[in-house]
């Protein structure tokens, strides 16, 4: 009785263990890895300046302090073309 209570519990570990490795999905990589960090650096300076210029009462609500902040980062970063939405 033991022994088939043993057998059975390693059939089911055996299995279980070995799901991390093979059924972990491998994260998909970008075709674009430039493109993501400039999204990601945008995203952040934006976010950042937005948050300046409220603080300094320059906008007065969060909506024109974005468009002020998306202007500034268009003039002050001309390389950055293809991140424009």
């Amino acid at each position: 009785m033991m022994m088939r209570c043993l057998t059975l519990l390693l059939l089911l570990a055996v299995p279980l263990s070995l799901t991390g490795c093979l059924g972990s999905k491998k994260k998909k990589e970008s075709a674009f890895p430039a493109a993501e960090l400039e999204e990601g650096f945008k995203e952040r300076w934006v976010t950042k300046r937005v948050g300046e210029l409220l603080q300094a009462g320059t906008a007065p609500d969060g909506l024109q302090a974005r468009r002020i902040a998306l202007q500034e980062f268009k003039e002050r970063y001309e390389y950055v073309r293809g991140l424009e939405r």
